[in-house]
């Protein structure tokens, strides 16, 4: 499980995507064309419920794949050429076996152009170094400042809107990878510290959840999630309620105000996909997931993936944000990049439809991640570079990688 957990990061492979807890155990047992034909199986369940939904095909796609079926595996990807679904495939999301493959190329060039052009949006700012490898971004408001977690140097710094960087965390901290951050009501900033997808994580793996004081800027409290294989994003309420992914074994994780640890809220593997997170004005919580967004109950756990036409794809969000009664999420599995504003309706039990604020032609994208909320639009990481982080810790390439840019999409 670990090799494939750290060939992505913030990026989720497809058997992250659609296997199930079972499925996991077949993986370890290193038969992967059984996990393979199982996760088929899967998928094809699936779709005789949403017999048309893209993003199912799409998976299936990369499965055949899998299974060196590349002339059906080309057929289903045809079929969604002109549902304009923006369903684009990504090297390194289950396609690395085609990719050389003219007919593919073909296949890929018809899917990408069939996807409207957006203008692109401002580069508010860049942050010097191109080895950060961040994941994660949050705002705080009273200080204008911008908090980005690093991978791979396993640290939290701070920008201001000029792109002013300086180490936030401290070395004595011990941070793991940063993933998830969030601001809360009570002016702390809590962070997601994770080896889950690092090759040590054999011998000890580390997930928590750690806490700092913006006043003075000092670690205040580490809550650790002992039963997690690798926590990714998470949020707060305005109780002090903490609500973290993991993404590892599709599982939500809670840890209320008065507890000391995370741990599994609902059932375990009832969340494949599990990533972005949020809070509705209302208190209610979403998820993203493989295939789509689930709302969860709060008295439960249990998961209910919101009903959507057929004509939107909102699996394979990465950041997920609720912003002015909608949802705003950040896709980079499903395409190579872009950002969408996911119209919710029946109070939020539903998705009506999808609007795509920031296209996956921007010449920054370079497997965008997360975003963060700020007065005046999505402040997003265009080229997090997540891909190249390996499960040893060291960087692939590192010369091919430019400072990190961080775009500002107006007015989600």
């Amino acid at each position: 499980m670990l090799k494939w957990c750290a060939r992505v990061v913030g990026r989720l492979l497809l058997t992250l995507l659609i296997a199930t807890a079972t499925l996991c155990s077949a993986e370890a047992a290193d038969d992967a064309k059984s996990v393979a034909r199982a996760r088929l199986e899967r998928i094809q369940s699936l779709r005789k419920e949403r017999p048309n939904d893209g993003v199912l095909i799409f998976y299936e796609a990369i499965t055949r794949i899998d299974l060196g079926d590349r002339d059906a595996a080309f057929a289903l990807l045809r079929s969604l050429q002109g549902r304009k679904l923006g369903l684009v495939p990504v090297r390194d999301a289950g396609f690395e076996a085609v990719w050389d493959d003219p007919e593919f190329q073909q296949i890929r060039e018809k899917l990408a152009t069939e996807e409207p052009r957006t203008p692109d949006a401002s580069v508010a700012f860049r942050l010097a170094d191109p080895k950060l490898i961040p994941e994660g971004i949050a705002y705080d408001p009273k200080q204008a400042r911008f908090f980005i977690g690093s991978v791979a140097q396993k640290k939290i710094v701070s920008a201001n809107r000029k792109g002013k960087v300086k180490d936030f965390s401290k070395p004595e901290d011990n941070l793991d990878c940063v993933l998830g951050l969030f601001v809360d009501a009570a002016h702390e900033l809590c962070a997601v510290s994770t080896n889950g997808f690092l090759d040590e994580a054999q011998k000890q793996r580390r997930n928590a959840v750690v806490r700092y004081d913006l006043k003075n800027g000092l670690l205040v409290n580490r809550y650790d999630a002992p039963d997690a294989n690798q926590l990714n994003d998470l949020t707060i309420t305005a109780d002090g309620t903490i609500y973290a992914t993991d993404s590892a074994s599709g599982t939500l994780f809670r840890k209320k105000a008065a507890e000391k640890t995370l741990t599994p809220f609902g059932a375990k593997g009832t969340l494949p996909g599990a990533n972005g997170i949020t809070l509705g004005a209302d208190g209610s919580l979403y998820v993203a997931i493989s295939t789509g967004i689930a709302r969860i109950d709060l008295s439960t756990g249990a998961p209910t993936r919101l009903p959507q036409p057929d004509t939107v794809v909102t699996g394979g969000c990465d950041g997920l944000y609720w912003h002015r009664g909608d949802l705003v999420g950040i896709q980079n599995v499903t395409n190579p990049g872009r950002v969408i504003r996911i119209a919710l309706a029946d109070q939020g039990t539903r998705i009506s439809g999808v609007t795509v604020l920031q296209s996956h032609h921007h010449p920054e994208f370079a497997e965008p991640t997360t975003g963060a909320i700020a007065d005046d639009g999505l402040y997003a990481i265009a080229n997090s570079y997540v891909g190249h982080f390996q499960p040893n810790g060291s960087i692939k390439d590192p010369g091919e990688l430019k400072p990190t840019a961080i775009i500002a999409v107006q007015k989600p």
